[in-house]
């Protein structure tokens, strides 16, 4: 696939620093967001330690390479997701091991982060989701979302507990029961996407959906910018800060190219 990306990160504008980080790398196919939590600059040191593990485990190979395959019989992108998934839980390992180090046995101030991404495989992609930062497709003039939120509003959401709209409203809708960070192992959820030319790819962190919902994405993305992908970007971000979030945001935008 031809490719082209391109990311915008902004602290926005209640925060005093940036705990996202995102990579956008169309030489080695790989586009990620973290959104990084803890105390001090944690969170920080978090989102940019599991970008960091999850490019070198994949294009730079590792310490400890594994030469495992799949079946025969196996969908055609089970491989790239089992790549994927040993690369964010090397992130994940990694990040358990820094808070240890810096915060005692315990990890004491609940240092981790997020990941959403999409990591190229033959013709399309696996999306790899922890967390809730998000990853979405804009396909015919219609944004779908692509992963799944692993928040407590949202699990309350997909029980039939709370409406989408009350949960927006929800004091602990920044609850997450997921992360890097949280334990020594991590569940990642992995699906294939199929890619078609003309496909733009969404991925961001919540300070951008806390604010802009789906029809207001498909808004922007359908309007097309002026300023390519990067001036998209930062279209995005932009309305996020009109409409006050209260959080850094993140925006990393990939379209499949003719």
């Amino acid at each position: 696939m031809r490719l082209e990306a391109a990311g915008v990160t902004d602290k926005g504008l209640i925060r005093d620093n940036n705990e996202d980080a995102f990579l956008a790398d169309t030489a080695s196919g790989l586009f990620f967001v973290a959104d990084g939590m803890g105390g001090l600059d944690a969170g920080e040191v978090a989102s940019a330690l599991a970008l960091e593990t999850v490019a070198r485990r994949l294009f730079r190979g590792s310490e400890a390479p594994t030469e495992e395959h799949p079946p025969f019989d196996a969908p055609w992108w089970r491989g790239c997701a089992d790549r994927l998934e040993r690369a964010v839980s090397e992130a994940n390992l990694a990040i358990v091991a820094e808070s240890r180090s810096r915060f005692g046995p315990s990890g004491g101030s609940g240092m981790g982060t997020t990941l959403v991404g999409l990591s190229v495989c033959g013709e399309g992609f696996v999306v790899a989701n922890v967390g809730d930062s998000r990853a979405y497709l804009y396909r015919d003039g219609a944004v779908s979302l692509l992963s799944e939120d692993h928040s407590l509003v949202m699990a309350q959401v997909r029980q039939g507990l709370l409406t989408p709209a009350e949960a927006l409203l929800s004091p602990e809708r920044h609850v997450i029961y997921r992360a890097l960070g949280m334990a020594p192992e991590v569940e990642v959820d992995l699906s294939p996407v199929a890619a078609r030319p003309g496909d733009l790819f969404l991925l961001c962190s919540d300070g951008l959906t806390d604010v802009v919902d789906d029809a207001g994405l498909a808004g922007i993305l359908s309007a097309g910018g002026a300023g390519g992908l990067s001036g998209l970007c930062r279209e995005l971000v932009d309305e996020a800060l009109r409409l006050k979030s209260r959080d850094n945001v993140t925006v990393v935008l990939v379209r499949v190219l003719a």
